[in-house]
């Protein structure tokens, strides 16, 4: 290959690699620094938004196992754990934790939600398509109905 052909490839390469690079920072949320309080958005943050809006502080996130049977659920695209409580007051464990389950597809939702509740009898469980919401602690069903108040209605 001579230095002009070789020249002439370039800007098409760095293109494909520029717009490649930008695909892969949109996939991850990469695009916008806010978060949205749209389940269904790629920016959807719990914790900065629906979580805060229902009045509950997030003491930590990730500390609670879920366990693989639920975790690895088919259509289970992420799962996150948040210690809640009205004020964290320096505390990172609390005896109220909300469990956040994104789904990708509403077959695998609809088998997931049954199989969550299952899993966590003692849980107040909410589904809003993508997400099953699983509250427990001593405040698991008020803390429910807080969240449940903020997000958007799901489409019919």
């Amino acid at each position: 290959m001579t230095g002009a052909s070789f020249n002439r490839r370039m800007p098409a390469r760095r293109a494909i690699l520029v717009l490649a690079l930008a695909a892969a920072l949109a996939g991850c949320g990469g695009g916008s620094s806010s978060p949205s309080s749209d389940p269904s958005s790629k920016d959807y943050d719990p914790a900065h938004t629906t979580l805060q809006k229902a009045g509950l502080e997030v003491c930590s996130e990730g500390q609670h196992e879920v366990g693989a049977q639920l975790s690895q659920l088919p259509g289970v695209a992420a799962t996150r754990v948040f210690d809640v409580a009205k004020s964290c007051n320096g505390a990172t464990r609390t005896p109220n934790v909300i469990t956040v389950f994104q789904f990708t597809n509403k077959d695998d939702f609809t088998s997931g939600a049954r199989k969550i509740k299952a899993a966590l009898p003692n849980s107040a469980v909410l589904e809003h398509y993508p997400l099953v919401i699983a509250s427990s602690g001593p405040n698991a069903e008020a803390n429910l109905e807080a969240v449940k108040q903020q997000l958007p209605p799901t489409a019919s």
